[in-house]
């Protein structure tokens, strides 16, 4: 049985292990390292089956607009892909976002994945951003959120990653 909680010190070397088996190189795990040291992370998740990590997910906070969460990275583990650990990180996570009053998430990534968690990809939303537009998909929590027209600022570790 999955439980999810948030990442506590300790979980940091199984969490990279994990971040960078998922992903066959190092540019998420030094992503979420560097969104660390800034003070950049609003919530980290871990999916832990049998006493082990087997899933991460990791919210920062934008620097503009202020209050908007960006999900990424999101992993978990080769061996327990496609049982449903990833979408319950995801929408725990969201669940959190709404609960800590952030006024939205923003994603990039997979219209076809992120659209059963309630993002919308080609909105209403007019969202600026360093990375493609057909991929970057919002989740408004906030009701004015929905039609906004803002360029979106990502942690500066975004960048040196």
């Amino acid at each position: 049985m999955l439980q999810i909680r948030r990442v506590r010190p300790e979980d940091r070397t199984e969490i990279s292990v994990l971040v960078v088996s998922t992903f066959g190189q190092n540019n998420e795990h030094r992503l979420i390292e560097a969104l660390r040291d800034a003070g950049a992370v609003a919530l980290e998740l871990v999916g832990i089956m049998d006493g082990r990590i087997v899933g991460h997910v990791c919210f920062s906070q934008l620097d503009v607009p202020t209050g908007w969460w960006a999900l990424a990275p999101v992993s978990v583990s080769s061996a327990h892909q496609n049982q449903g650990i990833g979408s319950e990180l995801v929408r725990y996570g969201l669940d959190e976002a709404r609960q800590s009053r952030a006024a939205a998430v923003v994603v990039v990534g997979n219209p076809l994945y992120y659209r059963r968690f309630g993002f919308v990809f080609g909105g209403p939303a007019q969202l600026a951003s360093p990375y493609p537009e057909q991929y970057t998909g919002l989740y408004p929590i906030d009701p004015a959120t929905a039609s906004a027209s803002v360029a979106l600022r990502y942690p500066r570790p975004f960048e040196e990653v």
